[in-house]
C-alpha cells in the first residue's frame, strides 16, 4: 500500500500546527490589534462589545484572506512534491535536519553566541562547512540501505554541527524567529480591506511562524494530489483561523485571556519546538510511514 502525507494523522497535525502557531507569541498579543484594524473600532470600544457585528465580520474576511495565501502556498509545495515522490527518501532526509533545526530555533538552542564578530568571507565559509554537512551524507548514504541509526546519527551530527557553527558566530538561523510584520494601517473597517489584511498577515509574518508552516508545507509535499496538499494547508487555515474567529465573538474579554495566558506562551513555543524535532526525526528515518500504516487513510476522490 502506498503511504503518503496525506492521512487522518496528518490532517490532524495540521489542525494542531494552526492552533500553535495562533499561540506562538509573535501572533497571540497582537490579537487585540487585529480587531481593531479590522472593526475600526478603539480599544474602549472593543471591550465594551460596542460594534461587535463588525468584529466578526471583519475577523472571518480576515481569516478568508490568509486562508487564500496558505491554500496556494499548499499547491505549491503538493506541485513541487510531485516530482519529490518518487525520492521520498531523500526528500526526508532533507527535510527531517532542517525541521529538526527549525525545532531547536523555536526552543531557544540558537540563543546562545559568541560575541565576536567575523567577516563576510569567513562566514561564507561557515555556511560551506554546514551545506558539507547536510549534503554529503545525502549523496553518499540516503539512496543505499542502511540501519535506522544512521539517518538518526546524521541528524544529530547535523543539528550539533549547526549549533557549534552558530555559538561560534560563524552562522546564524536569526531569520527563522525574524518578524516581518506587513501591516495594512487603515481607520475604517470593510470586507475588502479586512480580506487584504488577511493576505497581508499570511505574507509578513509566514517568517514567524514559518517553522511550523514549513512542517505542513514538508506534508503537503509529500501528498500524491495537488487537492490533497491544498486540503491539509486549509486545515492548517482552519486552525489558525477558528481562534481568530472566537477572538472576534469574544472580543470584548480577549484582553482578559490574553493577559491571563502570558506566562504561557513559551510553554506553547517549546511544545512547537518539541513536535518539529519529533517530525524531523520520524522523516529522517520513514518513521512516519510506519505511522501512517497503524492510522485510517483518507483518500479525496479527487
Amino acid at each position: 500500500m502506498e503511504i503518503t502525507g496525506f492521512t487522518i494523522g496528518a490532517v490532524v497535525l495540521s489542525f494542531v500546527a494552526g492552533l500553535l502557531s495562533f499561540l506562538s507569541p509573535c501572533v497571540l498579543p497582537l490579537v487585540p490589534a487585529y480587531l481593531g484594524y479590522v472593526s475600526g473600532l478603539s480599544v474602549a470600544e472593543i471591550k465594551s462589545s460596542k460594534g461587535s457585528g463588525r468584529v466578526i465580520t471583519g475577523i472571518v474576511f480576515f481569516v478568508l484572506g490568509f486562508s487564500l495565501v496558505f491554500v496556494l502556498m499548499g499547491a505549491t509545495a503538493s506541485a513541487v512534491g510531485q516530482f519529490l515522490l518518487s525520492n521520498k527518501r531523500v526528500l526526508g532526509w532533507i527535510a527531517g535536519p532542517l525541521l529538526a533545526i527549525f525545532g531547536m530555533a523555536l526552543l531557544g538552542l540558537f540563543n546562545y553566541r559568541m560575541e565576536r564578530e567575523w567577516g563576510r568571507a569567513v562566514r561564507l565559509v561557515g555556511w560551506v562547512i554546514f551545506l558539507f554537512f547536510l549534503i554529503t551524507p545525502i549523496a553518499l548514504f540516503s539512496t543505499k540501505a542502511v540501519s535506522v541509526w544512521v539517518p538518526i546519527g546524521y541528524l544529530t551530527a547535523v543539528s550539533l554541527v549547526a549549533w557549534v557553527l552558530n555559538y561560534l558566530n560563524l552562522i546564524n538561523f536569526d531569520f527563522i524567529n525574524y518578524e516581518a510584520k506587513a501591516e495594512v494601517h487603515t481607520n475604517t473597517a470593510n470586507l475588502f480591506v479586512s480580506f487584504v489584511m488577511g493576505a497581508a498577515f499570511a505574507l509578513g509574518w509566514t517568517p514567524c511562524i514559518g517553522p511550523i508552516l514549513s512542517g505542513i508545507l514538508v506534508l503537503a509535499a509529500s501528498s500524491e494530489t495537488l487537492w490533497q496538499g491544498m486540503f491539509l494547508l486549509l486545515v492548517y487555515s482552519m486552525g489558525l483561523g477558528v481562534p481568530f474567529v472566537l477572538a472576534g465573538v469574544f472580543a470584548a474579554k480577549i484582553f482578559d485571556f490574553i493577559r491571563s495566558v502570558r506566562g504561557l506562551l513559551r510553554g506553547f513555543e517549546i511544545v512547537s519546538g518539541i513536535l518539529l524535532i519529533a517530525l524531523g526525526v520520524l522523516l529522517a528515518t520513514g518513521w512516519i510511514q510506519q505511522i501512517a500504516y497503524m492510522l485510517p487513510q483518507w483518500e479525496l476522490p479527487l
